[in-house]
């Protein structure tokens, strides 16, 4: 079983070894999308799994985690629907 501290250290060694990669990915999903930053998104879903309780369950694909969390942050920011402004208004 993998310990809590380890999760941490793992997901810390993780972030710093891909932190690039992440945001590479990030950008090429959001291309689209001038008024999204690639280094927001990453850095949201890593304070949100450094933030896990310790009583969550152990992490056994860090990298595959991180993908998945990352894809479905970009899901959400582009879901939500935002009011824009005509410029002929």
């Amino acid at each position: 079983m993998v310990s809590d501290s380890e999760n941490y250290k793992n997901l810390i060694t993780f972030f710093n070894e891909e932190y690039q990669s992440l945001k590479i990915y990030t950008q090429s999903r959001i291309d689209d999308a001038s008024d999204r930053d690639a280094e927001d998104i990453v850095q949201d879903v890593a304070l949100k799994l450094f933030s896990r309780p310790d009583t969550a369950s152990p992490i056994y694909n860090i990298a595959g985690l991180v993908y998945n969390s990352i894809r479905n942050r970009i899901i959400d920011i582009m879901r939500t629907k935002k009011d824009r402004i005509n410029i002929e208004n």
